[in-house]
């Protein structure tokens, strides 16, 4: 029958995909479990979603739909067909606001990312109200089915309570709209045959038969994800006592509304459309109090006291999260908001939003919450705040080591009153059962995220989690809690709901679930006639993983097989913005996300991809690995860490090791070698690089793009050296002329008219050294300027071309010279190392400590390793140029690239900006004015443009945002990267020169100072 179904949806246009990768990928998402689909289909309309609900429903194949596969339960896998709209079902059809300042209404299909639909609501001053953590990447589908709440849910509720109207697929095919109508209207669908009709035929009589018993067995607190929203069908009216805090009551008395009961249904009653959602205006203005406590529990003890303050969200932060936030790069730079600072952490913090239109009321709140609170008040204090909330989840699993922070209990809800209670209680439940419990919760709604620290690689870890998990429950329904306060039942807590609502509301569940899908293809396994929550473990006791063995080490990830492992699939990979996942962000396919990537990796280490023993070879790991531009992005952006560049080297170096190489490969890895002999044969070289029919030839015998075309070869200077800087491209007027007194003239190293001189060593790379040697020779005068004698290393480059190609023994054995050049020069190992080429100076410190771990002297190394934009932001190096700006009006304004590594630095221990970060502070010190490009990865990275079958992806990063930015850039700014890689994409794609920033430095250095 699968055959079948997949034959006839493949006549219907609709691309699905069964082959091994794609069903390993889509065999997990966020959560602990795993199970292998029949495939994955992707409809490209909403008439195709119709047709294949119901050809799967002709074939009885169960469907699984999908969002981002951001669920924590396990929601989101199954033995069925996945139906994947994120890809092309991602539109907003309708977006309106209300007169007055009544919110607004969004019709949106399902596969629509949330934060893209808040980005259209902005313009017209609304948003959705419900916010959970995953917003950047969390579907509106998935959001609904799971029905998403959020920080601010004291003031929004849940994705019920802003549900206008959906219109769904049932079971058999059908369609239907559901909104809220007159009970007499509901009461005439439901004499009919339809599929609707059993639907509304089973919501009455549950209404009419079970009100008392749903009032009498539902959990005191308001927010609830656990089972279907019964709650929602029972009438209301004024006088009946409410739990709900916000604007939207259940339905009236004389009315009947089904769209609530769909949200948090988790696909197992209806596959949605359309959805068309109530917005909320937007908050004028907002003001976040941070308030430190010694413990979760105390923290947790003074909430319902701030909750009297009326604020619109209370957040708890603990101290362990806030230690892993500060190794992770994306987020260490974040932590300002700290009381006392982050080397000096609290037990917990409470963040306490407060929003309203007076900014001067907000203030005056925070401030009467506690004489000792850290106030952040402007927009970007407040965003860094919650960037590291919202990375809760994934930063608690950054730590390696098969021990890791498990999400089984994490969506536990009870009454706010009682939450310091419940933190101090599930501490001991945790303790008696010889491990930890980690936590960060909404507090304000009474819902903790609870990570006990688990391995579910033994049979007495998966035990523990099944003690822990019953003990939990106990405790919480004890509490008159929620098992599920926002996350969803799924695999983990679908059990756990005739404990939490007894037989009889249960019962109710099934016949509501009977009448939508009596032949139970919708998500079978999921709230009702749910497995045990120890079936179908990602990890579990027969797991076994046999990595291979690496030039690099992974000593700290904990082995190859924990740097793989480690990704919990959270999928902020999947995000739209930022560096990381350049190939996810043009695509959109999974594979290339470094989800996508590490499943495929744990497939191929433990021999299968999922209990059903489907194979993954090298082959297919290589095709997701080969679009990987080795970024870096996700080692900086990704909460959990995942460094998917360096796995991508040591797979290269495995796979090469069984199969052959491509010729290109060598010129590309060995490129200093080839460099050289260009640079000796220059004359010859360049006149065979600028024919194009020679080019051509060379292009196809080398696999390379003939799109593209190579540099010339250049030395210091030679009669071109500044030429193209003010060509009709317009993009580098002024620069090198001279700005105050007399332009260092000679040696590069002289160092005439300065009071002292020290030594550091520069190292060159091939691409500047052949390629861009005025770039070297304005870094020397730079140098120069500042009182520093260069000694440029005779070793050229740290190697990088050969470790993105994985030729990583030849790269170590590189990497010796280079550290001999280092110590024989610098015996003493004191001297500061400087580059200009990000590539090639992060490599020793990026990758220099992995291939002679626990060497102190290669740590000394990489201590000292500076960009020298870097270095010159630190001791007040740039007082002569800040001298000289200060008597000159010089405006240039500078449209500033950053290389994608340098936006991966981690924050500098003594508080100086690298990076990014350190170039603009060097720029603007000498008077430029500095705009960064918001883009990402340029998409030339290294090699990696020029070859033929990656080209159109290249430009398509480029064109993401990169492109457009330089485009519309006035001709009188002036285009600078640090990357030769990106001045050569940009030239390419934007067809402007892109200059180094040391050139415009070099620009306005003064010689005496």
């Amino acid at each position: 029958m699968t055959s079948d179904l997949i034959h006839e949806l493949q006549q219907a246009g609709i691309d699905v995909r069964t082959d091994p990768a794609t069903r390993t990928i889509y065999s997990t998402d966020a959560s602990i479990y795993q199970i292998e689909p029949l495939g994955v289909a992707f409809p490209r309309t909403l008439d195709q979603l119709s047709a294949l609900v119901e050809l799967a429903g002709d074939c009885n194949i169960p469907i699984i739909a999908r969002g981002a596969g951001s669920g924590l339960a396990g929601q989101a896998v199954g033995a069925g067909l996945i139906v994947d709209c994120s890809r092309y079902l991602n539109r907003i059809l309708a977006l309106r606001a209300d007169a007055g300042d009544r919110g607004g209404v969004a019709t949106v299909q399902p596969g629509l990312v949330l934060s893209r639909l808040n980005q259209a609501a902005a313009e017209l001053g609304l948003q959705v109200g419900p916010d959970p953590a995953s917003d950047n990447r969390a579907t509106l589908g998935g959001c609904i089915a799971n029905n998403a709440s959020g920080s601010h849910s004291i003031v929004y509720g849940m994705f019920a309570d802003h549900l206008e109207e959906l219109e769904v697929i049932l079971s058999d095919g059908s369609m239907a709209t559901l909104a809220e109508i007159p009970l007499a209207k509901a009461e005439r669908i439901a004499s009919g045959k339809s599929r609707l009709a059993q639907i509304y035929a089973a919501a009455l009589t549950i209404r009419q038969e079970q009100a008392d018993t749903i009032r009498a067995n539902w959990p005191q607190t308001w927010r609830c994800a656990a089972g279907y929203n019964l709650n929602y069908l029972l009438p209301w009216s004024p006088s009946a006592p409410l739990h709900w805090k916000w604007d939207y009551p259940p339905v009236a008395a004389d009315s009947i509304n089904l769209a609530p009961l769909v949200a948090g249904s988790e696909g197992t009653l209806a596959i949605i459309r359309k959805a068309t959602v109530r917005l909320v205006p937007k908050p004028k203005h907002t003001i976040l109090a941070v308030l430190a406590f010694e413990s979760n529990a105390q923290a947790c003890d003074v909430t319902p006291d701030i909750l009297e303050h009326h604020p619109s969200a209370v957040e708890l932060i603990p101290r362990v999260l806030l230690q892993l936030a500060r190794d992770v790069p994306a987020y260490a730079r974040k932590l300002d908001f700290i009381p006392g600072g982050k080397n000096n952490l609290p037990g917990a913090l409470l963040v306490v939003e407060f929003s309203g239109d007076d900014p001067e009321h907000l203030l005056s709140k925070a401030r009467q919450l506690r004489a000792d609170a850290l106030i952040a008040e402007s927009p970007a204090a407040q965003k860094r705040v919650w960037d590291v909330r919202k990375a809760g989840l994934g930063i608690l699993q950054s730590h390696p080591g098969d021990q890791r922070t498990q999400t089984f209990i994490e969506d536990l809800s009870v009454p706010v009153e009682r939450l310091g209670e419940y933190v101090g209680a599930v501490e001991k439940i945790a303790a008696g059962h010889n491990t930890k419990a980690y936590f960060y919760a909404h507090a304000s709604a009474g819902c903790l995220h609870t990570r006990p620290l688990i391995n579910l690689k033994t049979q007495q870890g998966v035990e523990q989690m099944e003690a822990i998990a019953s003990a939990a429950t106990d405790l919480v329904i004890d509490m008159g809690g929620s098992t599920s306060g926002e996350h969803g039942d799924g695999l983990a807590r679908s059990q756990w709901l005739k404990k939490l609502y007894g037989d009889e509301v249960v019962t109710s569940f099934i016949a509501l679930k009977e009448a939508a899908d009596p032949q139970g293809i919708l998500n079978p396994g999921k709230i009702v006639d749910p497995l045990p929550m120890n079936h179908n473990l990602r990890y579990g006791a027969n797991y076994q993983a046999r990595g291979w063995q690496s030039s690099l080490s992974f000593e700290r990830q904990g082995g190859l097989d924990g740097a793989i492992e480690i990704c919990n699939g959270s999928g902020d990979c999947r995000q739209s913005d930022g560096v990381m996942c350049p190939s996810f962000q043009a695509t959109q396919e999974e594979i290339y996300a470094t989800r996508g990537r590490a499943n495929l990796l744990r497939a191929f280490i433990s021999g299968t991809s999922s209990p059903t023993d489907t194979h993954i070879d090298e082959q297919a790991v290589f095709r997701s690995l080969d679009l990987c531009l080795a970024c870096k992005g996700c080692k900086s952006e990704c909460p959990s860490a995942v460094d998917m560049a360096k796995l991508k080297y040591a797979f290269l170096e495995h796979f090469y090791q069984s199969h052959r190489r491509k010729l290109r490969d060598y010129v590309f890895g060995y490129f200093h070698h080839f460099a050289q002999i260009g640079s000796w044969l220059r004359p010859l070289a360049n006149t065979f690089l600028q024919n194009k029919t020679l080019w051509a030839i060379f292009a196809k015998m080398f696999g390379l793009a003939p799109q593209r075309m190579l540099p010339e070869f250049r030395v210091a200077g030679s009669p071109n050296d500044s030429e193209g800087l003010t060509t009709e491209r317009g993009c580098v007027s002024g620069v090198g002329e001279q700005v105050s007194g007399e332009r260092v003239s000679g040696s590069p190293n002289a160092s005439e008219g300065l009071m002292t001189e020290r030594l550091c060593l520069l190292l060159s790379d091939p691409f500047t050294q052949h390629f861009h040697p005025e770039t070297l020779d304005a870094a020397l005068r730079v140098l120069s300027a500042v009182g520093y004698r260069a000694e440029i290393l005779p070793v050229v480059g740290a190697g990088r071309t050969l470790i993105s190609k994985g030729f990583l023994a030849a790269a170590k054995k590189h990497a010796r010279k280079l550290i001999a050049a280092i110590v024989e020069l610098d015996p003493e190992g004191q001297l500061p190392i400087i580059g200009i080429e990000p590539s090639e100076i992060y490599t020793l410190s990026d990758e220099y400590p992995d291939f002679f771990p626990h060497d102190e002297g290669v740590t000394n190394i990489a201590q000292r390793a500076w960009m020298l934009d870097e270095f010159l932001v630190r001791d007040d190096r740039l007082e002569p140029w800040k001298a000289n700006h200060q008597s000159n009006n010089l405006p240039n304004t500078i449209l500033l690239h950053g290389h994608c590594y340098q936006k991966a630095r981690p924050p500098a221990a003594d508080g100086y900006p690298v990076g990014v970060d350190a170039t603009v502070t060097m720029l603007e010190a000498v008077g430029y004015q500095v705009e960064v490009v918001d883009a990402g990865c340029c998409g030339m990275a290294g090699a990696f443009g020029y070859e033929a079958e990656h080209y159109e992806l290249s430009m398509q990063v480029g064109e993401m945002a990169l492109f457009p930015a330089v485009r519309g850039a006035d001709e009188d700014v002036i285009v600078a990267a640090s990357g030769v890689s990106c001045q050569s994409q940009i030239e390419d794609g934007a067809d402007r020169v892109a200059v180094h920033p040391i050139i415009l430095l070099e620009s306005r250095t003064p010689v005496r100072w």
